[in-house]
């Protein structure tokens, strides 16, 4: 989930967004780890997921865009910049996840053997939709099935769609996402398939889609950042503060069934909220805003929530048998004291992964830029001169 700079993108890294990756992985902890309800009718759980597609949308359509670029401007060959693509999207997301994913088949943890193909394929969502369960371990794998279906479908639909329909592109998948989740309500799905089915999220990966463009055209057209901001200070808050406040009502029963009902909307809402924080973050907040996010051990955090992530279900299910065999009950110890050990065993764990696995792999990501193709035409063109 977090980038390394490299040669390429060294100048489009953006070091606050580590900070937010850090709260939003942090979210995700406390609700599986500390298993609190929902929290002044927030699920702490799926506004970290929502943050992590509304970051996911943002970066990854604005490599696409600048990729677009170079293919338009630069004479890069679409197919080069498509390839190069996908190579780096592999040495970020699969040697960890595919690792874990052999080692706890191995172990035979939890539903994993029985279950292994539909993760291989990054359709565990769709396991989960279908079966109306969640696996004991692999719950998690539904939000990285969606961001993985998503990369499948996304790149080729920004580098190949006609320049003039790029916005009406991402609108429309920002409108797939509450339009989906209305007809899913009418028409009876389960209330899994209605939240981890690829098009239940993407308005946020297309709001965060949406801030990449509106961004990446800020200098030529300034009037789509300030529309974009518009839609947040005058949907995106006022109905929020509505939403949360008749969610507040019905905890005292003087309201329906607002949880429910909202469901198809309250997404969205969350993710322009989410467009607001992303965009000052990318800009970079000043004073107290920049020494939070900043603050190195946060940030820190925020590189390995990748590893932090996958593999926080496995050491919920693993640590309590490793105090087991001690002798000792871990579910006796006192809720801080569980609290944290689970979060330090899994941030430890991902520190580990970072520095032996991730990095190491991840830094092959400098033999597959988007620029060399570039260089190699621009002295091919010396050299016919």
């Amino acid at each position: 989930m977090t980038e390394i700079k490299t040669q390429n993108d060294r100048a489009h890294y953006m070091p606050q967004l580590d900070g937010l990756r850090a709260f939003a992985v942090g979210a995700v902890l406390i609700h599986h780890f500390f298993q609190p309800a929902r929290i002044a009718g927030v699920d702490l759980a799926l506004l970290g997921v929502w943050l992590f597609f509304v970051l996911s949308g943002f970066l990854i359509t604005g490599i696409l865009l600048r990729s677009r670029d170079q293919v338009d401007y630069g004479g890069s060959p679409s197919g080069f910049v498509l390839r190069q693509f996908y190579i780096r999207r592999f040495l970020r997301i699969f040697p960890l996840y595919y690792s874990v994913l052999f080692m706890a088949a191995t172990i035979d943890l939890g539903d994993v053997r029985d279950t292994i193909f539909w993760h291989l394929a990054y359709m565990s969502n769709y396991l989960f939709a279908t079966h109306q369960y969640w696996g004991p371990v692999t719950a998690h794998f539904w939000s990285l099935s969606v961001e993985e279906q998503f990369y499948i479908l996304w790149p080729a639909l920004i580098l190949f769609s006609p320049r003039q329909f790029l916005l009406k592109l991402v609108i429309s998948a920002i409108a797939i996402g509450p339009i989906f989740r209305l007809a899913a309500h009418f028409l009876d799905f389960n209330w899994i398939a209605r939240l981890t089915v690829l098009p239940a999220s993407l308005d946020a990966l297309g709001l965060g889609a949406l801030l990449a463009y509106c961004s990446h055209h800020a200098a030529e057209k300034p009037i789509l950042i300030k529309r974009l901001k518009q839609c947040i200070y005058w949907l995106g808050v006022p109905g929020l503060i509505v939403l949360l406040g008749l969610q507040k009502l019905e905890n005292y029963n003087l309201v329906g069934d607002v949880t429910v009902n909202s469901w198809f909307i309250e997404p969205v809402l969350w993710a322009l909220m989410f467009v607001w924080v992303i965009n000052r973050a990318s800009l970079g907040f000043t004073g107290v805003g920049a020494k939070i996010l900043e603050f190195k051990p946060l940030a820190y955090t925020g590189k390995i929530s990748y590893g932090i992530y996958v593999y926080h279900p496995f050491v919920y299910a693993l640590l309590p048998i490793l105090f087991y065999r001690t002798g000792v009950d871990f579910f006796l110890l006192p809720r801080l004291l569980q609290f944290g050990l689970l979060v330090g065993t899994t941030v430890g764990m991902a520190a580990l992964s970072w520095y032996f696995l991730e990095s190491p792999i991840n830094s092959l990501k400098n033999h597959f830029t988007y620029a060399e193709q570039n260089a190699r035409s621009g002295i091919q063109r010396l050299k016919a001169v």
